[in-house]
């Protein structure tokens, strides 16, 4: 009822949503002023614990492997000495199972010989402080998304630390930068100065927990570290990545997938291309859920489809790490955001299914989004694959003046500041 009055009524309607927003305001300076105090005396206590000796407890959050993107900072912390990385298995509440996406997540990590703890124990899922003393903590996504023990509310006294999971390319500046969680984080590790400008405009907090280091996630991509192991079924074809976005029916502001009108296509490549192209189905993780909820696709339908990329001769299913995918492939065919920016990296032809949201993104995004090509409608694909095979397919093209590789690495210089903070930079 009160929904359906304030839909009635749009000045009512403009009122309240001003109201929460002073709500909000109020929340965020009072919890940061509460914050500043306790992470003096954390900050202290942590010290005293390093000139002792003795490790920091540094617990990782995971709700899903497929956004894992502090992977080298993982790796960099299980080599010093002063650190006791852990990654933590939390519940992604809007699983379709969250038990088993938990395990799922779990068994990946901990198959990765990385320590890996869940906090389910006895039919219940347990305070974080179960495991050990929390020295500090690195959140691997700023939403609403596990439950409330696990999110920045009754954490915010401790050291918590973010890096984005995504590019962070597109005009939701509310949404990305104005958060609780990157409102209240004690570290905020941002890839570069357009990212900071824009949180010193909107974030209510003015950006004071941002320190600008490059995106760690994207810094295997353009080092020059091998492939031990190809990922790929068929490695001797061309390898062209699929990955649709969740974003369908208008589903988040920018709106970017075409899934549901680029579905069929995209099953049609396998066949079209059997002897010369392999491809890698690497979907959104949200992408199954939603289409399981939409009227046209349902459970049976929707499951048939991710069979099928399982099971044809040329094809594949990958739902976790894509770095050596994307080093390996040769193309990709998307409409995600953050792939917008993070294929660019390779300096491979890339091909965008969505040629209408320029103007939803913010200056970085539109960097990378002029520089790929852009599908205008289905033949659009096809012809994309014909020029790939064909030796055709044009690169990436953007101002020599761009620099997307920061000249320090951003795991290194994460590691170097919170060393700095934490014992002096011994």
């Amino acid at each position: 009822m009160i929904k359906g009055l304030l839909k009635s009524i749009p000045l009512l309607r403009l009122f309240v949503l001003k109201f929460r927003r002073f709500i909000f305001f109020i929340k965020v300076h009072l919890y940061n002023t509460i914050a500043c105090v306790y992470h003096s005396f954390e900050k202290k206590r942590v010290k005293k614990k390093v000139s002792s000796g003795k490790q920091i407890n540094v617990f990782f959050l995971v709700l899903d492997k497929s956004v894992w993107k502090t992977d080298l900072i993982f790796q960099e912390m299980v080599k010093d000495s002063r650190y006791n990385p852990c990654i933590v298995v939390i519940p992604r509440i809007n699983a379709l199972n969250v038990l088993d996406h938990a395990e799922d997540n779990y068994n990946y990590f901990k198959g990765k010989g990385y320590q890996t703890k869940s906090l389910y124990s006895n039919g219940q899922w347990q305070r974080l402080e179960t495991i050990g003393t929390i020295d500090m903590i690195f959140f691997s996504n700023p939403h609403q998304l596990s439950l409330p023990q696990y999110l920045i509310s009754p954490l915010y006294k401790k050291l918590t630390c973010y890096v984005p999971y995504f590019e962070q390319i597109d005009t939701n500046y509310d949404g990305h930068f104005n958060g609780l969680t990157v409102n209240l984080c004690w570290k905020v590790f941002q890839i570069n100065d357009i990212h900071k400008n824009i949180a010193l405009r909107y974030a209510f907090n003015r950006g004071r927990n941002i320190d600008v280091v490059g995106y760690p996630a994207t810094e295997s991509l353009y080092s020059s570290d091998g492939i031990n192991v190809s990922p790929w079924k068929k490695s001797e074809l061309k390898k062209i990545i699929i990955a649709p976005h969740h974003s369908i029916a208008s589903s988040t502001p920018l709106s970017n997938a075409t899934f549901l009108e680029t579905a069929e296509t995209l099953q049609t490549l396998p066949r079209l291309f059997e002897n010369s192209v392999c491809f890698a189905f690497k979907p959104h993780p949200l992408l199954k859920e939603k289409l399981y909820k939409h009227p046209e696709w349902g459970v049976e339908k929707t499951n048939g489809y991710w069979e099928y990329w399982s099971t044809q001769e040329n094809t594949q299913f990958e739902d976790a790490g894509y770095i050596d995918l994307f080093k390996t492939s040769d193309a990709m065919i998307h409409d995600c955001s953050s792939f917008i920016i993070e294929y660019l990296y390779v300096k491979k032809p890339c091909l965008y299914l969505n040629s209408k949201i320029r103007d939803g993104l913010n200056e970085y995004g539109k960097i990378g989004y002029d520089a790929i090509t852009k599908a205008k409608n289905n033949e659009d694909i096809i012809k994309f694959v014909e020029s790939l095979v064909n030796e055709t397919a044009p690169l990436p093209k953007y101002s020599s003046e761009v620099n997307l590789i920061p000249k320090e690495s951003p795991t290194k210089k994460i590691i170097s500041i919170l060393n700095a903070e934490l014992d002096g930079g011994k």
